[in-house]
């Protein structure tokens, strides 16, 4: 009962109410993998200084178990209020996380992790109460929202980046929890490896926000076939490994749908603790 009086104390006393607008009514706040990164001192030669004509003679060959991470998330309410005089935004929201191993030597697909979880956070100084909303229709069920703390500014676009981080943070927990040291497994992570993630997580960035490489380097990603890749450079104030590639098959090119020449360049990302030498990019 008290920790009930407390959470309708705090929501009375601070006066905060949903945005009158639909989430949608901007564009989508779309918090991207590398805009907040600052510019990179990047080595493009720590594989090989011939970009002209490079093509890498390593053969492929995949691991037998490949695990992968992935999540969604949604700005479910907009708030706005606050004490007194000050406006703060906050956000209700709902993330999910997810990991599919798969295990080549079957074949076979499965789902072994599956985390949907509610948060809410305001943006600023302003901490949040973990709150429950009744479901409608006579339904003794509740959506617990949990309190998260946030480092955003007080801003609306504080909203978008609370959910983001929080649910950056749900993957980086399922990466620690299903990745095994086997060296016949790889796991591989949605998106750039933002904190300390093992030596056989790869980050898979499907979104070009940020050029990397100056121009005579980054000319090659106009070259490339499906299946080929650049080589390696490094990112030093990541401490990451990356190369870009281009996806699909021969059947499926660009050029053949109709697309751009950039179409289907993914880049990918590695730790700089593993021995690149010894790695060489024999997976991907």
């Amino acid at each position: 009962m008290l920790e009930d009086n407390y959470v309708s104390n705090f929501w009375r006393s601070h006066n905060f109410r949903l945005e009158p607008w639909g989430n949608d009514y901007e564009p989508p706040i779309q918090i991207s993998e590398e805009l907040s990164l600052s510019e990179s001192d990047v080595n493009p030669i720590v594989e090989t200084d011939n970009w002209d004509c490079f093509e890498s003679s390593q053969a492929r060959s995949l691991p037998n178990h490949l695990i992968f991470i992935d999540g969604r998330r949604r700005l479910d309410a907009a708030l706005v209020g606050g004490d007194g005089n000050t406006i703060t935004y906050g956000v209700f929201g709902t993330i999910a996380v997810g990991a599919v191993v798969v295990d080549r030597t079957i074949p076979k697909a499965s789902c072994i992790e599956i985390d949907v979880r509610r948060v809410l956070g305001f943006g600023g100084e302003q901490d949040a109460v973990s709150t429950p909303i009744p479901c409608p229709l006579g339904s003794k069920a509740e959506l617990l929202y949990t309190a998260i703390k946030s480092n955003q500014p007080n801003t609306p676009e504080a909203r978008g980046a609370i959910v983001q981080n929080a649910m950056l943070a749900a993957e980086e927990q399922l990466v620690s929890k299903v990745n095994v040291k086997n060296a016949d497994t790889l796991v591989i992570r949605d998106g750039a490896l933002r904190y300390e993630s093992p030596t056989s997580t790869l980050g898979y960035i499907k979104t070009m926000h940020k050029q990397y490489l100056s121009e005579n380097y980054a000319a090659l990603l106009w070259k490339l076939l499906p299946g080929q890749r650049t080589p390696i450079f490094h990112i030093k104030d990541r401490s990451q490994y990356s190369w870009y590639l281009k996806s699909g098959d021969s059947q499926h090119s660009a050029q053949q749908l109709g697309y751009h020449d950039l179409h289907g360049i993914v880049r990918l990302e590695l730790s700089s603790k593993i021995d690149i030498l010894e790695f060489r990019l024999k997976a991907i």
